[in-house]
C-alpha cells in the first residue's frame, strides 16, 4: 500500500495535464487578478443573492415552484461542485506523500498527514461555512460566502483578525464586567425584582445594560441595583467607544490596500501608463504635469502612507507598497500598456535596486531614474537604465544660460553666489570654467579657498550686503530661511541688481517671490518638464 502511495503520488506529479487543471481551478478560486476569476465571482455573489431573496420572500409569497427547484437543487449542486474544487486544492497530497517518504515515514504517518492536511479545511471557518451552504436548510449561512468573493469584505476582516490581542483584552473585560454586575444585581434583587427568577435573567440584564441595548424588560427596583445599572452603563459607553477605535484603526490601515487593489485592477483599462516609483516633490510635479497633459495615465507606486494617502487625493491612481516587491512586479509585468517607468526616490540606492529589478522581469522595459549623486552614473548605466537626470544638473544648467545671457545686457555685472552647497557647487563650477569672475559666500568653512565666510549674527554682514547693491545674486544657501532673509535685505538697502533663487523645496516659491527674488529656478519644475519631454521622445 505505501509503495502504491508513492507511485501514485510520482504519477500526479509528473502528470502535466493534472497540474494544469488543478492550477487553473486554484487561479480561479483564489487568485483575484485573473480576468476568469472576477466573472466567477460575479456568478456567486448573484447567485448567493438569489437563493436568499427566495429565502426571505418565500417566507409571505408563493414562489413559482421552478424557481424554488433552481434553488434547492441547482444552487446547491454549484455550492457542492466549488466545495469539492475547494477541497482538492486546499493541499497537494502527492506534495505531502512524497514530503514523508523523504523522512521514511510509515504508512500511517503517511495517511493521517494527508487527512489531518484536509482536515484543517474541513473544521476551519470557511469550510463550516461552505458544506451548510449547500444544504437547502442553511440557506440563510449563504451570505456569508460572500467572504470568498467580495475583496474589500475578506480585506476588512483580515484587518480585524490581525487585531486579536484587542479583542481578546476586550472580552476578558467584558466576560469579567457583565459576570460581576449579574452577580451583585442577583444578589440583592432575587426576591425583591419580580422580573429576576434566575441567574440567567441576571446575566441577560448585565449584558444588555453594558451594551446599552436597555430592552427595558428587566430594570433595578432596589437603590443598589439602580446604583449598579448606571455604572454598568458607564462601563458600557467606555467598551464602545474602545472597540470603535479599534476597528477604526484596523479599516483605515487596510484602505491604502483596498485602494492599490483598485488601482491595479483599473490598468487593465488602460493605455499609455507612466508608472512613477515615488511620491516626492518631485514625484508630485511629474504626476501633476501627465494629469495637465492628457496624453499619459500616470500610476503612482510610494511605500510611505502619508503620500500615498496625498498622492490618491490628488485623483492619481495609486498603490501603496514597495515598488520593489515581487507582489507588485509580478502585476505590473501582466500589462502590456506601460509606456515607461520613472523612479523618482532621493536615495540612488533604491533607485538602483528598482531599475535592476525592473529590468530583471523585462530588459527591454524602459526606465528613467533621478540621481542625486553625479558619481554613480556609471552604476546605472551598467545596469541599462534608458535615461537618468540629474535634477540638480539641470536647474544649474537653465541658471548657468541665464546668467550668461543677462552678463551679455549687463557687461559690468559681477556675480555674487551665497551658498556652496549641493544646490550650487556645479553651477559655481561651471561659471569658473567659464572665465566669469564670481564671488563666493557661504556661513561656513567648504572646500574651496575662495569662499567668503559671512556671519549673519553679525551685524556687519549688513556692510557686505549694501557693497553688492548692483550685482547679479544668487541665493543657494542650504537653508531655505537665510534665502528669504537676503532677498529681503537686499531689497530694503536700495538694491539695483537681480536675485535668483535656486529652489528645491516647492512650496517656499511663494515665500521667496514676496521677499524679492525676481527669477526663481524650481528644481522640482524644471526636472518634471525635463523627465516629461524624454518621455515624449519615446518612439520617435
Amino acid at each position: 500500500m505505501r509503495a502504491f502511495l508513492i507511485e501514485l503520488s510520482l504519477r500526479l506529479k509528473n502528470n502535466e495535464a493534472y497540474q494544469k487543471r488543478k492550477q487553473f481551478f486554484k487561479s480561479l478560486l483564489e487568485n483575484r487578478e485573473t480576468s476568469y476569476t472576477k466573472y466567477l465571482d460575479s456568478f456567486m455573489i448573484v447567485l448567493i443573492l438569489f437563493s436568499v431573496l427566495v429565502l426571505v420572500l418565500n417566507k409571505t409569497y408563493a414562489i413559482p415552484k421552478w424557481v424554488l427547484f433552481l434553488d434547492i437543487y441547482v444552487v446547491s449542486t454549484v455550492f457542492i461542485i466549488e466545495y469539492l474544487l475547494r477541497f482538492w486544492i486546499f493541499s497537494d497530497t502527492h506534495l505531502i506523500i512524497e514530503e514523508h517518504h523523504k523522512k521514511n515515514s510509515s504508512l500511517f504517518t503517511m495517511l493521517w498527514a494527508v487527512v489531518k492536511r484536509k482536515l484543517q479545511y474541513i473544521f476551519s471557518l470557511t469550510g463550516i461555512v461552505d458544506i451548510l451552504a449547500i444544504l437547502p436548510q442553511f440557506r440563510i449561512v449563504r451570505l456569508l460566502k460572500l467572504y470568498h468573493y467580495l475583496y474589500g469584505a475578506k480585506t476588512l476582516l483580515k484587518s480585524l483578525s490581525k487585531k486579536e490581542f484587542e479583542f481578546r483584552f476586550l472580552g476578558y473585560i467584558l466576560i469579567t464586567v457583565v459576570f460581576s454586575f449579574a452577580s451583585i444585581l442577583y444578589v440583592v434583587e432575587y426576591e425583591a425584582n419580580e422580573n429576576i427568577t434566575s441567574f440567567l435573567d441576571a446575566l441577560y440584564w448585565a449584558l444588555v445594560t453594558v451594551s446599552t441595548v436597555g430592552y427595558g424588560d428587566i430594570s433595578p427596583v432596589t437603590d443598589i441595583g439602580k446604583i449598579i445599572s448606571m455604572v454598568g452603563i458607564i462601563f458600557g459607553i467606555a467598551m464602545i467607544s474602545f472597540v470603535t477605535s479599534v476597528m477604526v484603526s484596523a479599516f483605515a490601515e487596510r484602505f491604502d490596500e483596498l485602494r492599490s487593489h483598485s488601482s491595479m485592477n483599473a490598468l487593465y483599462n488602460l493605455q499609455n501608463i507612466v508608472v512613477l516609483n515615488g511620491y516626492g516633490y518631485l514625484g508630485s510635479r511629474i504626476a501633476y504635469y501627465l494629469q495637465q497633459d492628457g496624453k499619459y495615465n500616470c500610476v503612482v507606486i510610494e511605500e510611505d502612507q502619508e503620500k500615498s494617502s496625498k498622492s490618491f487625493e490628488s485623483s492619481h491612481l495609486t498603490i501603496y507598497g514597495d515598488g520593489c516587491s515581487t507582489e507588485i512586479m509580478d502585476k505590473l509585468y501582466k500589462q502590456d500598456n506601460i509606456v515607461a517607468m520613472l523612479t523618482l526616490k532621493s536615495s540612488d540606492i533604491e533607485n538602483i535596486y528598482f531599475v535592476l529589478n525592473a529590468k530583471s522581469y523585462d530588459k527591454n522595459s524602459i526606465i528613467f531614474s533621478r540621481i542625486t549623486h553625479s558619481h554613480l552614473m556609471s552604476q546605472y548605466n551598467s545596469i541599462g537604465t534608458n535615461m537618468v537626470i540629474d535634477p540638480y544638473a539641470i536647474i544649474h544648467n537653465r541658471a548657468y544660460h541665464y546668467i550668461i545671457s543677462y552678463l551679455k545686457k549687463h557687461k559690468t555685472t559681477k556675480i555674487s553666489i551665497f551658498g556652496y552647497g549641493q544646490k550650487s557647487k556645479n553651477l559655481v563650477d561651471m561659471c569658473i570654467d567659464s572665465g566669469i569672475d564670481i564671488e563666493i559666500f557661504d556661513n561656513q568653512t567648504r572646500d574651496n579657498k575662495n569662499i567668503k565666510v559671512i556671519d549673519f549674527e553679525d551685524d556687519k554682514h549688513l556692510d557686505t550686503l549694501k557693497k553688492l547693491n548692483k550685482n547679479l545674486i544668487i541665493c543657494s544657501m542650504d537653508d531655505e530661511a537665510i534665502n528669504h532673509y537676503l532677498a529681503i535685505s537686499l531689497k530694503v538697502n536700495e538694491f539695483h541688481g537681480k536675485i535668483i533663487a535656486l529652489t528645491d523645496t516647492k512650496q517656499k516659491n511663494r515665500q521667496l517671490k514676496l521677499a524679492g527674488a525676481d527669477v526663481i529656478f524650481d528644481l522640482y519644475d524644471e526636472s518634471a518638464k525635463a523627465f516629461i519631454e524624454k518621455l515624449d521622445g519615446i518612439g520617435k
